[in-house]
């Protein structure tokens, strides 16, 4: 019983939000859909939780996609 509970809430229609639009702007950036969503509910707000080892610090990090050889 509790399974199908459970299985009838994750298949509930979830609130929707709509992204507000900068009226300077032609399209919604990443930010904006990511707020809206937040504020929506369907996302916990994770703008604080970024680390830094996620981003490359230092040159030898990225990665050479071509190179020329004798140059």
């Amino acid at each position: 019983m509790e399974l199908l509970q459970a299985q009838v809430a994750n298949t509930a229609v979830r609130k929707r939000k709509a992204v507000q639009l900068d009226p300077n702007t032609k399209f919604a950036t990443i930010s904006d859909v990511q707020k809206a969503q937040v504020e929506a509910g369907e996302k916990e707000d994770t703008a604080g939780e970024s680390s830094e080892s996620d981003l490359p610090s230092e040159a030898e990090d990225c990665i050479v996609v071509a190179s020329r050889r004798g140059q």
